[in-house]
């Protein structure tokens, strides 16, 4: 298998994170969207975003939440991180739902200062994206009681929620530091702890 994008992206992050804890071997290209890379990717994906996975010549699953779909099918219903059936599901696929949600918002805050110049860069936008952002992320700290989200062992909220945090501590600074979320930070440093996930730092 070949993913493709740089792990910079919340989203290319936590498929490779998923890939590392199912030990499934793959190939990192860290294409970009933007630049030389982008004709090479849009033939990979005709929309021309990462992350995608290259599972053989002529099949490619694109978008974070289908290739998570896919490695969880693929690993059985035991080994998957995002529960596969029942009201466990409903509450994974909610929290996630949140989560992925603030992280676009951090990610637009972050495409704000980095692709629109200075005096074309609307604060107001800013600022609702980053109140969304914030909101998500202080009610999904409220959701973590315990150790993980879900019950009493690591499930895919815990990785997407934690490589989005760290997302916003890269890219997004003060974002991070006005968001009140010590359980949160706690979990990402605890899984920082596990080759799997740090493996895929982006530094």
């Amino acid at each position: 298998m070949i993913l493709i994008g740089r792990y910079l992206s919340p989203y290319v992050r936590r498929c490779a994170t998923t890939l590392n804890f199912y030990n499934m071997p793959f190939e990192h290209q860290p294409l970009q969207h933007t630049g030389d890379d982008a004709p090479h990717l849009r033939k990979i994906n005709p929309v021309g975003r990462v992350p995608a996975l290259v599972v053989a010549e002529d099949q490619v699953v694109v978008e974070s939440s289908a290739i998570l779909d896919y490695l969880d099918r693929e690993v059985g219903a035991e080994r998957a991180l995002t529960p596969l059936a029942g009201d466990v599901r409903t509450r994974a696929m909610s929290m996630l739902g949140v989560a992925t949600g603030s992280i676009d918002k951090a990610i637009s805050c972050a495409y704000e200062v980095r692709f629109r110049p200075e005096e074309k860069r609307h604060a107001p936008w800013s600022d609702r994206c980053a109140e969304q952002a914030a909101g998500g992320y202080t009610w999904l700290e409220s959701q973590l009681q315990g150790d993980w989200f879900l019950g009493d062992k690591m499930s895919q909220v815990d990785i997407t929620v934690a490589v989005g945090w760290q997302f916003m501590g890269l890219c997004t600074p003060e974002l991070q530091q006005s968001i009140a979320a010590p359980r949160i930070a706690a979990l990402s440093e605890r899984l920082m702890e596990q080759d799997a996930f740090s493996a895929t730092y982006p530094g």
